[in-house]
């Protein structure tokens, strides 16, 4: 693995771990930029939001762990694309239901769909 390619990995990763934070430090900021109404931000979403974002931490760390042992990578880049495919198929429920809080679920789905696409993208240069 090139030092640029490690570089790359390592920026996704820190990525995932900023995304599941963000819950922990912002939590009202983030739920507004994503387009949630704010009668929806409780403490049962916030607690579901920072259990979310205890995965995503987790999922950058496979990333990192995937830098260090290389061998692991091609398995790591491929669970973190299911992951936002996963994402994409949660995200598609309150869409197909109209459940009212279509943009908050259409810019998650924007991040789920160019996340997924990069870990491919990754899988795929290796």
């Amino acid at each position: 693995m090139s030092t640029t390619f490690a570089a790359l990995i390592v920026a996704m990763g820190l990525g995932r771990v900023t995304i599941g934070l963000a819950p922990f430090v912002a939590a009202a900021p983030v739920s507004r930029m994503l387009g949630f109404p704010a009668a929806h931000d409780t403490p049962t979403a916030r607690l579901m939001a920072r259990m979310f974002g205890v995965r995503d931490v987790g999922l950058g760390v496979l990333a990192f762990y995937a830098v260090l042992h290389p061998a692991t990578a091609a398995f790591m880049f491929l669970f973190n694309a299911f992951m936002d495919a996963g994402d994409l198929v949660s995200i598609a429920v309150p869409l197909a239901k109209r459940q009212g809080i279509d943009r908050a679920a259409l810019q998650s789905s924007a991040l789920a769909i160019t996340g997924g696409l990069a870990w491919l993208a990754v899988w795929w240069a290796l």
